[in-house]
């Protein structure tokens, strides 16, 4: 047998929300969000067709603060959301950080 996180760490009634939410219905995808939700640290979410991040904004609604890397005031926003423990996506980031 195989090992299945939604099993072990998923709750039906929460998945079939992030399902409605936009999360794809397949397993990698719903392990990939218990992941997301039960993690202690931020997650980082190599998405090249994008679900994951209409995922997250559906689900985040209009508190989510999304922010590009070319913004100037990228600090200044990341500073305010870790202060007041908003909920912050960081969009279209390259290979390394400065």
């Amino acid at each position: 047998d195989t090992f299945d996180l939604r099993e072990v760490m998923g709750n039906p009634v929460e998945i079939r929300e992030w399902n409605l939410q936009g999360l794809p219905a397949d397993a990698v995808s719903i392990n990939n969000g218990v992941m997301v939700m039960r993690g202690k640290r931020w997650p980082l979410m190599i998405d090249p067709q994008s679900q994951g991040n209409k995922w997250i904004k559906k689900k985040e609604g209009k508190d989510l603060k999304t922010l590009k890397m070319t913004n100037p005031k990228m600090l200044l926003i990341l500073e305010g959301c870790i202060r007041t423990g908003a909920p912050m996506l960081m969009e279209d980031i390259e290979e390394t950080l400065d």
